[in-house]
């Protein structure tokens, strides 16, 4: 019997895909709206197969920085195998959220199945805040002693195959077609070896989580007090000894059942004084949190309904400038700059809110120390582009000084094929930023497509039709994520060339690449 995807799961995956990305790594991908333009004929191509045959197309994968000094391997699926995989969560996702430890025991606080109209497939009701409030609770109704703070090392990229498999057929029963669709699909994607689901997606984060159901199971049974939030375990304990007997437990069970361990820097057991202090920070005045709570309250007051709109600075009353002046949103990024080991969340935070106040500080602040921002370069680009009130001849100055980075051997984020791309991001999405005669040259000499299609997108931006014109033929040779940003790039092309190249090579081109080309016809990149 085939395995057909539904109407309302395809339709679902894809307005997850168009409202909250495919994933919080890697850049939005236009191929979305494109597939959403031709919705209907991409849809029934995807219905027209067996999912229980479906051919896994190539996605891309990277290094992508951590911390630091720390990385880890992300995957970015085609689009058109994220629509399958979280079509296919979608449909099962019930029965996998019923598989887990409940959601009313507050144990596991993380990605509570719960899927809306917008897309949005978990539960706001528990998060990561939820997991703070609950170890406050604990610790103000039980009165640990000692806490074990546990962190499993590499979780997404280190879980066995074969244990996912495991966790599938006892959620959904063996020989359940859902399990056995994700289980090729996971598979595929993990090669030739035999463990790693993809980073970023959120349909991996069901299944890493069902898959680890059973070290709950093995808590409970245990009697451990535990919260958990992903791959970050805090047992509560009435003594130090009672603290290492749940770590000697987690420990043993991580490895023996998945061949997972626990992080050596992360994983320890402090006293309650100073899990209250380093990981509840309650006498932090500029924890996160409280600065989060502190930048809403003043959104009520000036009477901003989106919590990610843009603020007028200049218009607001003295008052309010002065309540915005006080958060010392600049301070506190320049202090946390100079931080041996910077908190990455609130730095984070603190560039989104700058953004939102069109505030230039941070500018001069990342390019003074840019290396120190490669582990959130994503959000300093974002902030970058969020600043309309930059003029242009400012725009192309930094840009200058982008593609300077790009090339220095000096700088650390060069020899990061996920950081060059954001480099070079700016360039492909907003024409201001132009530095089109640096374009060919930095094509010619870009040693991974991660650069080529931010390249390509850029060269399409600034109207380089003449290369497109002189590229046309070598469509074929290039890497599929390459093809469908040349063909995006080209509808910088003259309409009608353009219209007559896209019929000309129509056959060559899979449902993908045919709906960008229809969209790039009624939305031109220049």
């Amino acid at each position: 019997m085939p395995l057909i995807l539904s109407d309302a799961a395809l339709d679902w995956a894809l307005k997850h895909a168009l409202t909250w990305s495919d994933t919080d790594i890697f850049p939005d991908l236009f191929e979305f709206k494109a597939i959403s333009s031709d919705w209907n004929n991409v849809k029934a191509s995807i219905q027209n197969i067996n999912i229980l045959e479906w051919k896994v197309r190539p996605y891309r994968r990277c290094l992508v920085p951590k911390h630091r000094f720390g990385f880890r391997i992300s995957t970015q699926l085609d689009p058109l195998d994220f629509l399958v995989l979280t079509a296919l969560t979608y449909e099962i996702g019930e029965k996998l959220e019923a598989y887990r430890i409940p959601v009313t025991d507050a144990t596991v606080h993380s990605y509570r199945f719960k899927p809306d109209a917008d897309g949005r497939m978990y539960s706001e009701s528990s998060t990561y805040r939820t997991f703070q409030q609950a170890s406050r609770t604990i610790c103000e109704g039980y009165q640990p002693t000692h806490i074990v703070i546990a962190d499993i090392a590499d979780f997404f990229p280190r879980l066995y195959t074969h244990r996912i498999d495991n966790a599938l057929d006892s959620a959904l029963s063996i020989g359940h077609m859902h399990a056995e669709a994700i289980k090729m699909l996971i598979g595929h994607w993990a090669g030739a070896y035999s463990y790693g689901i993809p980073v970023g997606s959120a349909a991996s984060r069901l299944i890493a989580e069902i898959t680890i159901s059973d070290i709950d199971q093995l808590l409970l049974s245990e009697g451990a007090r535990y919260i958990r939030y992903s791959d970050d375990f805090r047992f509560f304990c009435k003594s130090e000894a009672e603290a290492y007997k749940y770590l000697t437990i987690i420990a043993r069970g991580l490895l023996e059942n998945h061949g997972l361990t626990l992080q050596q820097n992360k994983t320890k057991i402090v006293p309650i004084e100073i899990f209250r202090q380093k990981y509840l920070r309650e006498n932090e005045k500029r924890e996160l949190e409280t600065l989060s709570e502190r930048f809403y309250e003043l959104l009520d007051e000036i009477g901003v309904e989106d919590v990610y709109g843009e603020i007028d600075y200049d218009a607001l009353s003295i008052e309010h400038k002065a309540a915005v002046d006080h958060l010392n949103l600049e301070g506190i990024l320049e202090e946390q700059i100079e931080e041996d080991e910077p908190d990455l969340s609130l730095i984070k935070f603190l560039l989104r809110r700058l953004a939102q106040l069109g505030d230039t500080y941070a500018t001069n602040l990342i390019f003074d120390n840019f290396d120190k921002f490669v582990p959130v370069i994503r959000k300093c680009m974002e902030y970058l582009l969020h600043l309309d009130n930059l003029p242009a001849d400012q725009k192309a100055k930094l840009g200058l000084k982008l593609i300077d980075l790009y090339r220095s051997d000096a700088s650390t984020a060069s020899h990061l094929e996920y950081s060059r791309m954001y480099m070079l991001r700016p360039f492909a999405l907003d024409g201001e930023w132009n530095c089109d005669n640096q374009y060919v040259n930095l094509y010619n000499d870009s040693i991974d497509e991660f650069s080529r299609r931010e390249i390509l997108l850029a060269m399409g931006r600034s109207k380089k039709d003449f290369w497109f014109r002189s590229r046309k033929q070598n469509l074929q040779e290039m890497t599929p994520w390459v093809r469908r940003a040349f063909i995006y790039g080209a509808s910088c092309l003259p309409s009608d060339e353009y219209k007559h190249w896209i019929r000309g090579i129509d056959g060559q081109l899979d449902n993908v690449e045919r709906a960008v080309a229809q969209w790039a016809r009624k939305h031109p990149i220049a």
